[in-house]
């Protein structure tokens, strides 16, 4: 228990800083099934993809989840490909972002879960290399992996209009 006999309330997100090991490889507690249901506990190997999250890093999520979406996008596009002209429009966005994706593999172990960084999102300095320092974040299915300066200056900048953004959250939650 911490000093003064207090003890932190079981939030339902939670942030570990770990250290990428010599094979690229990050070790997330065990304790990250409490808050991210889709990393079943019967399950030693969980078969996800990593992509750009939309505030920075990568976003993990389980690779049926990323297919339902590509298999959606692909039946809507049909037999007709995109033209030069259409390059700039919204849903050739969303063709990038389904295009960028990384294999990841989740081997679940007794006290964690172990995952190889995926190299080319290392290359692109979206996660470090062996020996930095990453932010996992868990909060419901998102499931978050970051450069951990680039964690925290995201954080940080939050930090400076708290006030305003907490404000701004709970009026977004209640129009959830």
């Amino acid at each position: 228990m911490p000093r003064g006999g207090k003890s932190i309330p079981e939030l339902p997100f939670r942030t570990w800083v770990l250290t990428v090991d010599p094979d690229n490889r990050v070790r997330i507690p065990i304790e990250i099934r409490t808050l991210v249901p889709w990393i079943s506990p019967e399950d030693s190997q969980i078969d996800c993809v990593g992509r750009p999250g939309p505030s920075g890093g990568i976003q993990v999520l389980p690779l049926a989840n990323h297919l339902r979406e590509v298999q959606a996008f692909a039946e809507a596009v049909g037999d007709k490909p995109p033209t030069e002209s259409e390059s700039p429009g919204k849903w050739i966005e969303v063709a990038r972002l389904l295009a960028t994706f990384w294999p990841i593999v989740f081997n679940i172990e007794a006290t964690r879960i172990s995952i190889t960084l995926p190299e080319p999102s290392r290359r692109a300095q979206q996660v470090p290399q062996s020996g930095g320092a990453v932010v996992v974040f868990g909060f419901g299915s998102i499931l978050e992996i970051w450069d951990a300066l680039k964690w925290h200056d995201h954080v940080r900048g939050m930090a400076k209009r708290k006030a305003a953004a907490i404000a701004e959250a709970l009026e977004e939650l209640e129009q959830r």
